[in-house]
């Protein structure tokens, strides 16, 4: 039934306890409904609803009941309660909706079963109710999960938000939408393409009730719109940018289109070329342009050169190449493809007349040369050739260019060749030999390269030949003689190598040119490396102290004999003597120098032992109580007890400690040294013992004390005397426990060390005044060492002085030889109140102003020339226990020319004691 006819309705009276009390024709029909008899029937019976009470009251269900004869039918049922007499009863209204329910079926099929996309949406644009088959364009799981999913349309649906609200604009206006294309997102964000068709629907008042539109899916023709505009661009921008003209004509001859190198070729624009047509731009030259049109009607096709006709009469050569295609609004068209040819005739027109001038230099060279086939015949030969090989061109005509070749050579020329051929290089170049028509052997020098076509196929071989006899017999004599010179040189490296002396070959900038094998072995420097400017040096731990005879020699091109020295490298102690002689070329001219080391260790050796017999472990002396202190050394390195060494300033107690540390099993490990008067207490405590952070102010990282760091060796306490009581109570319990704890810390370490202690004192004196603790010295004094003054060992001074002067000659490359009798007398007289470090420094100055040669008096030391009156000793009183006096410090500071801590040694006190009583006393 149409959806707008109108529906009857029945009416049914029910009581509270479901009874059928009364009911209306329409219900009786509907229903099949009877009345009449006895017992009224029960609401349950009639399949509409299970109580009196369903639905709710108001409200409308749809219901189906199914008749014996009439199969299912749809009811719309509604119920509202009454009161008759004061008893509760309900009317029931029913409608049959049997038709409508097929007709939405019918729909409800279409919407799921379209294949194009249909939607339902409110006015604003909000879906309401979308087909299967949208939902799969979308990439949706279904219709639910696309409305559930999209919640803002505008910006979630449409690529571009615009058209959305475009699409509801129209529809307000005109009510409908067609064919308005748009992009969607489908639910992965792709893209796709969507035609709308939309109309909106309003209820009777017209006010908007839902938009229903059709949306289908056209990615596949816009991709193939887009793929044939891109062809047609393509096509478009080729025919715009071909370097050749392209001009399209109708059946008549007319050009109906042409691309700018057309316009560029005849010197037209395109409304100028349309105007002239293909008669007004080709010539008919000789009635060439009738045949080619005569030709593209008959085949559909020409190819050829024409003339061309510019604005102005001028003529332009053409190639030509036009077809025929059919139309589809009649007569058959055709495109004409023309190039402008003219730089390509005068190109030839150059070509040939290259071709002339090659023709000429080819006939005319001094070189052989020839034009061969691929099989290696001759197809054109020169003069210089026919020369070469004593054949005439007739005779060379035809032959093949191995018949000439020595027989010997073919199977090389052959190879070459097939190498070349098969595009391995693009030329070869070898010497071979020809056969003359004569008999005689010529050597020739080949070069062939193979010429190609545009194509890249091999067309001739093309060789250039020349007679290279001469060449060869000269290459032939210096071969021989080079083999002769090497044999030569050969020899003299054979003797150079087998030299035992090192030698160096230097040029005049010092640049090492050659060295021997010796000189690894006699001067251990290792390689010889090229330096950061270009120079060759010597590498390793040499100091190249013995080439200061080769730049003497290089300086003064003289030779420097028998030049000695000690070598100070990785390998102190090797003795060589130098020779350096000037190097001059094959003219004479001086090209450089020659160093000869010769190493003379064992010699000196010898030597040095007669001089160890006054010398031990490093300490020089031959005198009584030098050789009285040396058995005592030996015998205290093979014990490990305290020692204390004794003896003014400057004596050498610190070799006598290096000795006995060196000469013992603790030789290996370390040997740490430690002034204690260059320190205040604290921070000597914290350079002994170590602190930890914050132990003090400035303590800002934990510290390794030397007593610590001395572990399994020997740690030496120079200047012992001047140390704290404080500091000598910590010392003696390291002394005693061989325990210690860093300043700072309560942790307690142990102390594997070895103590040495060395001053220049008088400890016992400083007992007496309180001033150090005899246990402790009792503990350091296990075995005692005093070394005597210089003033006291007379006859070590020319020992030691020898010795100073050989270290600081070395050391500053200087040619010092000895020292004069005057300067040894100086020596032997003075006082030497700083003892032997103070005969040390002497020695340096001497060396230092001493240029070469021997030291004479006025290179020593002014003091040494015009000593001072020795001091008159002020007499310092014994401290007493009350404090220093003023007179006896006055006195310490003079004799101690104002040396504050000198001064507090000779009052048998310490710095700070000293400077306490000074203060006291006012003293400045």
């Amino acid at each position: 039934m149409p959806p707008y006819d109108p529906l009857a309705v029945g009416v049914v009276l029910v009581g509270d306890d479901g009874t059928v009390a009364e009911a209306d024709a329409e219900a009786r029909r509907l229903l099949g409904l009877d009345l009449s008899g006895a017992v009224a029937p029960r609401w349950t019976q009639l399949g509409l609803s299970e109580s009196v009470h369903e639905p709710p009251a108001g409200r409308g269900t749809l219901v189906s009941r199914n008749a014996p004869d009439e199969g299912l039918r749809w009811f719309v049922l509604s119920r509202r309660p009454l009161r008759l007499a004061g008893e509760p009863v309900y009317v029931f209204s029913l409608a049959d909706v049997t038709p409508l329910v097929a007709d939405l079926d019918k729909y409800r099929g279409f919407f799921t079963n379209a294949v194009e996309g249909i939607f339902q949406s409110t006015p604003g644009g909000r879906f309401l109710d979308v087909n299967p088959a949208l939902a799969a364009i979308l990439g949706y799981d279904g219709p639910a999960d696309m409305i559930t999913a999209l919640s803002d349309l505008r910006a979630e649906l449409y690529v571009d938000p615009a058209d959305r609200d475009r699409l509801l604009e129209r529809l307000s206006i005109d009510g409908k939408v067609t064919g308005l294309e748009t992009r969607f997102y489908r639910k992965d964000r792709t893209v796709k393409w969507i035609s709308q068709a939309a109309r909106l629907v309003r209820d009777e008042a017209g006010e908007p009730r839902y938009i229903e539109g059709l949306n289908i899916d056209i990615t596949a023709r816009k991709r193939a719109e887009e793929a044939y505009n891109d062809i047609l661009e393509r096509y478009r921008s080729i025919v715009t940018g071909s370097i050749d003209g392209v001009i399209l004509c109708d059946a008549s001859g007319a050009i109906v289109t042409a691309n700018p190198e057309s316009e560029r070729i005849f010197g037209r624009k395109q409304a100028d070329l349309a105007g002239a047509g293909i008669a007004g731009l080709i010539a008919d030259d000789d009635g060439r342009r009738e045949a080619a049109l005569a030709a593209l009607a008959e085949g559909g096709r020409f190819r050829g050169e024409l003339t061309g006709i510019g604005p102005d009469g001028r003529t332009v050569p053409l190639e030509v190449s036009a077809s025929g295609f059919p139309h589809k609004d009649g007569p058959h068209h055709s495109v004409w493809i023309v190039r402008d040819v003219a730089d390509r005739k005068q190109a030839e027109g150059v070509l040939r007349e290259s071709e002339e001038k090659f023709r000429r230099t080819f006939d005319q060279s001094p070189i052989g040369a020839s034009i061969l086939s691929l099989d290696y015949r001759f197809l054109r030969v020169n003069d210089a050739l026919c020369r070469i090989t004593g054949y005439a061109a007739s005779e060379l005509q035809g032959k093949s260019m191995l018949a000439v070749t020595h027989p010997d050579d073919v199977a090389e020329t052959v190879r070459y060749a097939e190498r070349l051929m098969a595009g391995e290089f693009d030329r070869y170049e070898i010497d071979k030999r020809y056969v003359r028509l004569d008999g005689e052997i010529v050597w020739v020098h080949l070069s062939v390269r193979l010429i190609r076509d545009v194509a890249g196929r091999p067309l001739y071989l093309m060789p250039m030949v020349q007679d290279v006899t001469e060449r060869v017999r000269a290459e032939g004599e210096m071969r021989e003689l080079l083999a002769e010179k090497e044999s030569l040189r050969l020899n003299l490296e054979a003797i150079f190598r087998a030299i035992p002396d090192a030698i160096v070959v230097v040029d005049t900038r010092m640049r090492v040119i050659k060295t021997n094998r010796a000189l690894t072995d006699v001067c251990f420097v290792g390689d010889i490396k090229t330096g950061p400017g270009g120079q060759q040096v010597v590498a390793g731990a040499c100091r190249r102290g013995c080439f200061a005879a080769l730049r003497e020699t290089l300086a003064t091109q003289k030779p420097v004999v028998e030049y000695r020295v000690e070598c100070l490298g990785q390998n102190p102690g090797r003795v060589v003597v130098i020779n350096s002689m000037p190097l001059t070329g094959e003219a004479g001219a001086f090209v450089g120098a020659v160093l000869i080391i010769r190493d003379i260790t064992r010699l000196a050796d010898l030597e040095r032992r007669l001089t160890d017999l006054h010398s031990h472990r490093g300490i020089i002396g031959k005198s009584k109580p030098m050789r009285d202190i040396y058995p005592m050394l030996d015998q205290l390195g093979e014990v490990d007890t305290t020692v204390l060494v004794t003896g003014e300033s400057g004596t050498g107690k610190e070799l006598v400690a290096e000795a006995v540390h060196y000469g013992g099993p603790r030789a290996k490990k370390p040997f740490i040294r430690v002034n204690c008067s260059a320190l205040s207490d604290e921070l000597l405590g914290s350079e002994l013992f170590g602190h930890v952070r914050g132990a003090f102010t400035g303590a800002i990282r934990d510290k390794v004390g030397r007593f610590e760091a001395a572990q399994g060796g020997t740690i030496l306490l120079d200047e012992i005397g001047d140390v704290s009581p404080r500091l000598q109570l910590g010392l003696l319990r390291v002394l005693e426990t061989k325990e210690f704890e860093r300043v700072g810390e309560a942790k307690t370490r142990k102390a594997d060390v070895r103590v040495i202690a060395a001053t220049n004192v008088d400890l016992p004196e400083r007992i007496r005044a309180g001033l150090f603790r005899a246990d402790l010295y009792y503990r350091l004094k296990v075995v005692q060492v005093h070394l005597p003054p210089l003033r006291d060992r007379a006859e070590d001074i020319p020992l030691l002085s020898e010795h100073f002067l050989r270290h600081f000659a070395a050391n500053f490359g200087k040619t010092i030889t000895r020292l004069s009798e005057e300067v040894m007398g100086i020596l032997m007289d003075y006082a030497w109140p700083g003892n032997v470090r103070e005969l040390k420094y002497a020695m340096e100055h001497a060396c230092v102003v001493c240029p070469e040669g021997e030291i004479m008096a006025v290179h020593l030391p002014r003091e040494l020339l015009s000593p001072a009156p020795p001091a008159v000793a002020a007499t310092v009183g014994r401290p007493w226990r009350g404090g220093l006096t003023r007179q006896a410090i006055d006195g310490a500071l003079r004799q101690a020319a104002g040396n504050r801590a000198q001064a507090a040694r000779l009052l048998g006190v310490d710095r700070r004691t000293l400077y306490r009583n000074m203060a006291r006393l006012g003293v400045g």
